[in-house]
C-alpha cells in the first residue's frame, strides 16, 4: 500500500523498484530532474528523490530516508565538466553511476548536450550486462536503465578481467561515435591489483578524457590509481556520495538478472547458420575438420567426440563431458601444439552477442549448438540481419539466473 512520506528541505529518500511515486505538496527532484509523478516496474532501479523545500510524497515501494543525498561536490560538477569528456573511477558501490545520472541530467538542463558511456560490465546502468553501452540524452531521464542505447559493444562477462583489449576497443568504439559536447564515462569497479592498474592507465590514454573524477569511499584508498594518472590531466578526488548504502551481493546479482530479463522479453529461439555467421570471441572453425581423428582421441580422452578441427598451431575439441586436464595436457605435449577442448554444456545457455557490421545488435543467450551440423540455436528478441555471433563467458537459464561459466581456456 502507498505511504504519505515527508520529505524535509535538503533531504532525501531512495527508493528501489519496482516502486511507484506521487507527489503530494512541494517541490521534488528525481536524480536532479523535476517531476510529479512516476513508477518503474524494472526491478534493480534505485531513485533517489530529493527536495528543494518541505514536500510530501506517495511512495509504494522499498525506500529509505537520507539526512544529506546531495554532496557539495555534486553541485559543483556539473559547471566543471560542461562541454568536456570526463572519466569516473571508484570501487564497486562507490556512487559512479549515481554521480554519472544527476550530473547528465544537470548538465541537460543547463542545455547541454551530453552522451553517457558506460562500460561497467558488471553492473549495468545503461545497456544489458556485459556490454559496453553508450547514449545520446537530450532531455532529463529518470533512470538510465530504462533507456534504450545507440551504440552496444559485447563482452560478454561481468568482469573486464582477460578481456583487456575488447574492452578498450568497445571504448573507443563509443566514444568516437559520440557527438555530444559532454561525455561522462563510467568505468567497473576493477581497482586494484596490477591488472586493474594497467587497465585504468591505458583507458586514461587511450581516451584521453579532460577530467578524472576519483571516487573513494574512504581517504586515499585510490591513491594507488590517482598518482597513475598521467601528468597534463585534471584529477578530480572525492569522496563517495552513497556512504555506507553499498548494495548487497545479492541485490547485484537481482539487478543484473531483472536487466538481462528486458532484452530478453519477448524473445523467440533463432536458428542461425554457422556457414553464414561468423563465431567470433572463440577459436572454434578456425582449423580444418578432422573425422578421421575422433576414434583415436575418444579413446585418449575417455569421453564422446562431438567436433575436431585441427589447425597448424592448436587441435581444437568440442566433448560430451568434462576432461581430466592432466590427459589434456598429456596430448599437447604428444602433438607438440596448444589443445583445447570443451564440454558442449559449457556453450549451452552461453550470453551471446548478436553482431551486424562489427555493432551488437542485440543479446541472446545460446539453446543448443550443433558444430557438425553447422547451425546454433539462440534465444534472442532481435530478428534483424546477423553476419556475427560473440560468444560470452558467463551461462544463463531463459529467466535470466546465472548458471555458470564458459572459462577463458576452453575453445
Amino acid at each position: 500500500m502507498p505511504e504519505e512520506v515527508e520529505i524535509p528541505k535538503g533531504k532525501g529518500v531512495l527508493v528501489r523498484s519496482p516502486a511507484s511515486i506521487k507527489l503530494l505538496s512541494g517541490d521534488i527532484e528525481v536524480w536532479g530532474a523535476e517531476f510529479n509523478e512516476l513508477s518503474v516496474h524494472l526491478e534493480g532501479v534505485e531513485l533517489l528523490i530529493t527536495s528543494s523545500t518541505d514536500s510530501k510524497v506517495s511512495i509504494d515501494g522499498r525506500y529509505l530516508k537520507l539526512e544529506n543525498p546531495i554532496p557539495e561536490w555534486w553541485k559543483e560538477l556539473p559547471d566543471m565538466i560542461a562541454g568536456r569528456n570526463a572519466l569516473f573511477i571508484g570501487r564497486v558501490d562507490s556512487g559512479k553511476s549515481s554521480t554519472t545520472l544527476f550530473t547528465a541530467n544537470k548538465l541537460i538542463m543547463n542545455g547541454n548536450s551530453v552522451s553517457i558511456i558506460d562500460s561497467d560490465v558488471g553492473q549495468s546502468d545503461l545497456g544489458p550486462p556485459g556490454v559496453i553501452s553508450s547514449k545520446e540524452i537530450g532531455e532529463p531521464v529518470i533512470h538510465t536503465k530504462l533507456l534504450e542505447p545507440d551504440f552496444m559493444y559485447f563482452i560478454g562477462d561481468k568482469t573486464p578481467s582477460g578481456h583487456f583489449l575488447s574492452m578498450m576497443k568497445g571504448l573507443l568504439d563509443a566514444l568516437h561515435r559520440s557527438k555530444s559536447d559532454t561525455v561522462l564515462i563510467n568505468t567497473t569497479g576493477f581497482v586494484d591489483g596490477g591488472a586493474a592498474r594497467a587497465l585504468k592507465r591505458f583507458k586514461i590514454e587511450f581516451l584521453d578524457p579532460d577530467i578524472v573524477v576519483v571516487i573513494e569511499k574512504e581517504e586515499g584508498d585510490l591513491d594507488h590509481i590517482a598518482r597513475m594518472i598521467p601528468r597534463g590531466v585534471r584529477v578530480l578526488r572525492v569522496r563517495s556520495p552513497v556512504g555506507d548504502l553499498t548494495k548487497e551481493r545479492s541485490y547485484r546479482i537481482a539487478a543484473r538478472r531483472a536487466l538481462l530479463r528486458r532484452y530478453l522479453s519477448g524473445a523467440a529461439t533463432r536458428r542461425l547458420d554457422l556457414r553464414e555467421v561468423e563465431l567470433m570471441n572463440t577459436f572454434l572453425l578456425t582449423g580444418r575438420r578432422k573425422e578421421e581423428y575422433i576414434p583415436f582421441l575418444e579413446r585418449i580422452l575417455g569421453v564422446k567426440v562431438r567436433w575436431l578441427e585441427e589447425s597448424p598451431d592448436m587441435l581444437i575439441a568440442i566433448t560430451e563431458g568434462s576432461i581430466d586436464r592432466r590427459k589434456i595436457a598429456a596430448l599437447s605435449e604428444l602433438l607438440n601444439k596448444e589443445v583445447r577442448v570443451g564440454p558442449i554444456s559449457a556453450y549451452e545457455g552461453l550470453y551471446v552477442g548478436l553482431i551486424r557490421e562489427r555493432e551488437c545488435r542485440a543479446v541472446g543467450i545460446v539453446q543448443s549448438m550443433n558444430i557438425r551440423e553447422g547451425w546454433v540455436d539462440v534465444l534472442t528478441k532481435y530478428d534483424g540481419p546477423v553476419d556475427g555471433l560473440a560468444l560470452g563467458y558467463i551461462r544463463f537459464n531463459a529467466e535470466g539466473e546465472e548458471l555458470g561459466s564458459r572459462g577463458m581456456n576452453l575453445p
